[in-house]
């Protein structure tokens, strides 16, 4: 759930795709979309903690098999489809230095094939992919030796051993066998915290899908690695250089964070263009084992099935994994202990405002708080930015990011702001201190927080009429705070709110010692 830099900045979508409460507004748009099935739903005014905990309790099995492997299956018989969740507790926030962008570059190469899915010929292959492999590191070292002549002939047989290696190569051959069998939806996501695999498919066709998501982690081939680097290259332009804000986001992180969440999860384009296959596998074994997955598997279908599947196509996954640790509540923030607290630099985009107060982690209790706040001041037409500054003429846009760029470990919650025309920025940056400092002094009025309740309860009710909705809701639950039941726990609890509990976590937030600011200036003519 990678923030796109977009030419008016972090976005209400962003929002949503940053925090796991906001997942479920995300994932609540489209319910129907990728051969989700839905059905009916109580309505949501009504729809309690506890009518939600049986709901979901009645219906929902785990298991876990004796490698680690952890399951989770959700039972609605009400069409015959499935859809299946592969969550991995990876992201970029566990790359070293020097490996930026690895993790993103792993989930493309997840759709590669095998040893017998994607190939014509895997011995002859193979010896050709070694053969690649040592070819590229030569080429890298004689390139970071500043030995141009001999970089350029090792570079040029690199491209033909490549191309002798795309001959045996069929293309597409995991997500074209499965999109004939039916399956929508065949994607993928790199976070920071976590890397998502998912789709939807005919229920009938839930043994095809275990045999080939188990083929593809057990017996990867990370074929046509430096051609999909190639087109890795091209996203980060498209997305960060080629983008009016792109790269002052990419500078704003780098210097108000001080964890890992401060690095780009497509990686610095130097650190992309140095991986060969050696780093990917090392990645691959260090992080792509049975005790750090989740699979959800969500729909027609029943937990004694589910079990015997994934018995017969995982049980026998031996490969030893550590686990990624646990968020930590006593986490420290990502605050900079040196350097200036404020970052100036003129962009297409400019003029733009930017502030980041550091906020800890999943793990803290107060979590779920920041998700009420950012929908205090920016999640709807009645909310508090948008009526006091958009509709006033302040900002042509202005919204809260309550978790960014990531929410497992210690992050930020951002304001982002486009001045109006003929607003300075430090009128918009007075307009925002305004709506933060009277949510701190005062709090959200009761209507204001009964709102937002309700909405949390029309997110999780439409949520859960899609399989696909709540495979992504239980298994990134599962995977962020270690149990899916931290959905009811969270639920719980925001029902439970009081307008002192949101003042109390914005008053401690919203400190001007505990911001970075960022000052996105007009280009010069």
């Amino acid at each position: 759930m990678v923030l796109r830099p977009s030419g008016d900045g972090p976005t209400n979508a962003d929002k949503h795709d940053l925090s796991r409460r906001g997942l479920l507004a995300t994932v609540a748009i489209g319910t129907a979309w990728h051969g989700a099935a839905c059905e009916a739903s109580p309505g949501a005014a009504t729809f309690g903690a506890l009518e939600m905990e049986k709901r979901l309790t009645d219906r929902i099995t785990e298991f876990e098999l004796a490698n680690g492997l952890h399951f989770i299956v959700m039972e609605r018989h009400n069409a015959p489809i499935v859809s299946v969740h592969t969550y991995a507790n990876v992201g970029g926030f566990d790359e070293v230095d020097g490996q930026t962008g690895i993790a993103h570059l792993l989930e493309h190469m997840a759709f590669k094939g095998s040893v017998r899915l994607g190939t014509r010929d895997y011995q002859r292959e193979a010896a050709l992919l070694n053969a690649v492999d040592e070819a590229f590191y030569a080429f890298w070292e004689a390139h970071e030796a500043g030995q141009a002549a001999r970089a350029g002939q090792l570079y040029a047989q690199l491209q033909q051993l490549v191309a002798a290696a795309g001959e045996l190569v069929e293309p597409n051959a995991f997500g074209s066998l499965l999109q004939r069998s039916g399956a929508v939806g065949l994607n993928a996501t790199t976070s920071h915290d976590a890397t998502k695999y998912f789709m939807s498919l005919p229920a009938n066709k839930l043994e095809l899908w275990f045999a080939l998501e188990a083929e593809r982690f057990q017996a990867p081939v990370f074929r046509e690695l430096y051609s999909e680097k190639r087109v890795v290259a091209e996203e980060r332009r498209s997305r960060i250089d080629a983008t009016p804000l792109g790269r002052f986001q990419e500078a704003f992180l780098g210097a108000a964070l001080a964890n890992n969440y401060a690095r780009p999860v497509i990686g610095f384009e130097r650190d992309v263009a140095s991986l060969g296959r050696r780093e990917v596998e090392a990645f691959f074994r260090r992080h792509y084992g049975p005790r750090n997955l989740v699979i959800s598997v969500v729909g027609d279908t029943a937990p004694e099935q589910v079990r015997d599947l994934a018995e017969k196509y995982f049980g026998g996954w031996r490969q030893e994994v550590q686990p990624a640790a646990a968020p930590s509540a006593s986490e420290a923030l990502a605050r900079p202990t040196q350097g200036p607290m404020e970052l100036q630099q003129a962009a297409q985009a400019g003029p733009a405002f930017m502030q980041a107060f550091y906020r800890p982690g999943v793990a803290s209790p107060d979590a779920p708080v920041y998700d009420i706040i950012s929908d205090i001041l920016s999640s709807s037409r009645t909310s508090r930015f948008n009526a006091n500054l958009v509709q006033r003429g302040v900002a042509y846009t202005a919204n809260a990011v309550p978790s960014y760029p990531g929410d497992k470990h210690a992050c930020v919650t951002l304001l982002y702001a486009l001045p109006a025309s003929g607003v300075s920025l430090p009128a918009v940056e007075r307009a925002l201190a305004d709506q933060i400092s009277a949510l701190a002094d005062t709090g959200p009025t009761q209507k204001e927080l009964q709102r937002i309740k309700k909405g949390a309860k029309v997110m999780l009710v439409d949520a859960l009429r899609s399989n696909s909705s709540m495979a992504a809701v239980l298994a990134s639950y599962h995977t962020l705070t270690g149990s899916w039941k931290s959905l009811l726990t969270e639920t719980a609890l925001v029902e439970q709110l009081t307008p002192e509990d949101v003042r109390a976590v914005a008053a401690r937030t919203f400190a001007q010692d505990n911001c970075f600011k960022g000052l996105v200036l007009p280009m010069k003519a």
